[in-house]
């Protein structure tokens, strides 16, 4: 790509060469056009009048003849004639060198026109190239601003990506003080526990000093037990009855050292056990602590990081509060059993139904969910004797309290159907496209369907 073509011109007058742009090439090519009218008119206008003048001089012999013949004996006037005429015979030559001039000057007006020629098509194909040029120019000036507004939009999408990446970290690292401060707080009570269980250790050695002592005092008893049977020995044959009365007495004060020693022992193996039960019991209340805090994070959520202040609420989110339950609706589908697992590790169960307001709150509450399906596990099952329908916490299911659905004319439920599962229906749920009171099922434990927790406020 070039910015000016740059081409020669030649001044015919003069024969020396002068440099222009394309943009003068183009006033020049107007000038050129201009120039060869000019060169037209200034060859064909001299012949026309020197034609005009040659006629006069014609008309003007002939006058000439006329006035002569008519007036011969006019010799003034003659002689004026012949002066005039010797004047116009004067101006005929001069007019003739002319006209001769003017032939060498069409000439050169030809060779000039020729070349003006020339330079025209020189100066046509100038401008063809660089229409072709500029068309090339605005091709590429159209690719660069696709290219700009690619670019824009690549910027804008970089840009959105950064801010949302900005507001990531804005939340992990508020997330991240959350986790510190936790983690401060078990740190404190884990040194408050380590704390405990030095003191611990201390009178856990305190015993052991306490139980060598017992040790040493019942090894000097057996020592002693074993002098006085030496003596026993030596005295046996001397003093046969004193020395049994003497081993009687050392036997009875052996026995009661002995079980002076066992009562220690065991006394001793009763604070071990209570020391025991202390550590064990300082890791329950640890996982308590731990369990608590999870639980005060899901009811009580930190509401403001600097002041961390918390607003208590009776059922954490994603659950709702009916009388003194919370209930889960879910949204995904799981069989009977995981739907249960999944319920018991949030610290509830499946739904138990106790009343008939609690039945219609669950039944409408679900039909106002916008979800897929409309069938959901509760907790009924009859799989440990079929026909004994009894809820996941053992008690059965109380007569007036049974919504089961009823078909005119195709059967009640519970049916056990066996088509689709070989085993039976052992498992109980809700199909909320039927009506309140009458929207219980029973279904193949095997089946996913959404599921309803509750556990107490």
């Amino acid at each position: 790509m070039f910015g000016h073509r740059w081409i020669s011109w030649i001044n015919p007058s003069s024969g020396s060469i002068s440099v222009t742009s394309a943009k003068q090439e183009q006033e020049i090519s107007s000038s050129c056009l201009g120039t060869r009218k000019k060169v037209s008119c200034h060859h064909f206008c001299p012949v026309v009048g020197l034609s005009a003048l040659c006629l006069l001089l014609l008309v003007i012999c002939v006058a000439l003849s006329v006035l002569y013949n008519n007036e011969s004996d006019s010799r003034p006037a003659l002689k004026s004639l012949i002066f005039d005429y010797q004047n116009i015979s004067d101006s005929y030559l001069t007019l003739a060198k002319a006209n001769n001039d003017l032939r060498g000057d069409n000439k050169i007006f030809k060779e000039q026109s020729g070349w003006l020629d020339e330079q025209n098509k020189l100066l046509n194909r100038t401008s063809d190239q660089l229409m072709s040029d500029n068309l090339a120019w605005s091709l590429e000036s159209t690719e660069l601003m696709e290219q700009i507004v690619n670019l824009n939009s690549t910027n804008l999408q970089l840009t959105q990506e950064h801010e949302r990446l900005v507001q990531q970290t804005s939340e992990q690292e508020e997330e991240k003080l959350n986790m510190s401060q936790t983690i401060k707080h078990l740190v404190d009570a884990n040194s408050l526990r380590e704390e405990e269980g030095r003191q611990l250790s201390e009178i856990n050695g305190l015993l052991r000093d306490e139980l060598f002592q017992v040790k040493e005092k019942n090894r000097e008893l057996l020592e002693i037990n074993d002098k006085f049977q030496g003596e026993v020995q030596k005295l046996s044959e001397k003093h046969d009855t004193q020395l049994r009365e003497r081993l009687t007495e050392l036997q009875e004060q052996n026995q009661n050292l002995s079980s002076v020693l066992m009562e220690e022992r065991q006394e001793a193996a009763e604070r071990e056990e209570s020391r025991r039960n202390e550590r064990d019991q300082m890791v329950v209340d640890l996982h308590s602590m731990k369990e608590a805090y999870y639980s005060l994070d899901l009811y009580c959520p930190v509401v403001h990081n600097k002041t961390k202040e918390r607003i208590c609420r009776k059922c954490q989110d994603t659950w709702r509060l009916f009388e003194n339950k919370c209930y889960y609706f879910s949204s995904r589908t799981l069989t009977w059993i995981y739907s249960r697992a999944w319920c018991q590790t949030q610290g509830g169960d499946l739904l138990i139904i106790e009343s008939e307001p609690e039945q219609s709150f669950i039944f409408e509450t679900s039909q106002t969910l916008d979800q897929s399906g409309t069938r959901m596990w509760i907790g009924l099952t009859d799989a440990e004797e079929e026909g004994e329908w009894i809820w996941v916490d053992g008690s059965p299911v109380a007569s007036d309290l049974q919504y089961w659905l009823s078909r005119p004319g195709l059967g009640t439920e519970p049916d056990d159907w066996k088509l689709d599962d070989p085993l039976g229906e052992d498992c109980g749920h809700m199909d909320t496209s039927e009506n309140t009171l009458t929207s219980w099922m029973d279904g193949s434990c095997k089946t996913s369907y959404r599921w309803i927790c509750e556990k107490h406020v």
